[in-house]
């Protein structure tokens, strides 16, 4: 069972190119690109897809590992749909990733600024502050596996909470932990 490590940014692996044994495919940012890069790996005949990377929290400490759960998409659609649906498909709210796991991810297309709120409209800040985690690639990683049966897991590290500043140092530590906690 051929597996792969998806991860958006080189700095998030410390420019390691596998883990464990196990190839690190990297995708660039957001959910273009994180889209682009999973339909890669499946193509490639990986059927085991494993996202690990930074998010953002405002529920959890910095440093905290998080397993992923479920994913939501930040797609707003009105008036076709609600706020997180995408039109014409009906399962497109949440996509289930570990039923054993209470975590949940919402995927953005913005860096979440702590300084900047006003900037953000109402359902996404209530997305933001009721989720345990934020990033911008996961729901298309977890959609495109859905589809075509593919195996994920995702765990996420929290590397900030709005505050940027000390992201790099906090993927490295982070990194690490994971590494000592889990045997993939």
């Amino acid at each position: 069972m051929p597996r792969s490590f998806i991860v958006a940014l080189p700095e998030e692996v410390d420019y390691r190119t596998e883990l464990q044994g196990i190839p690190i495919h990297i995708t660039g940012v957001g959910k273009v690109n994180a889209a682009l890069g999973v339909q890669k790996l499946i193509h490639q005949g990986f059927d085991e897809i494993i996202n690990i990377g930074s998010c953002g929290s405002l529920r959890h400490p910095v440093g905290s590992i998080l397993s992923i759960g479920r994913v939501y998409q930040d797609i707003d659609c009105r008036p076709l749909c609600d706020y997180g649906l995408t039109p014409d498909e009906h399962d497109s709210l949440v996509v289930e990733i570990d039923p054993s796991s209470d975590h949940a991810c919402f995927s953005t297309d913005y860096f979440y600024e702590q300084s900047h709120q006003s900037k953000y409209p109402p359902d996404y800040l209530g997305m933001i502050s009721s989720s345990d985690a934020f990033d911008m690639e996961l729901y298309p990683i977890a959609k495109a596996c859905r589809l075509a049966g593919v195996r994920l897991q995702a765990f996420k590290w929290v590397s900030d909470d709005g505050d940027h500043s000390q992201w790099r140092e906090n993927c490295r530590v982070a990194l690490e932990k994971l590494l000592q906690t889990h045997r993939f």
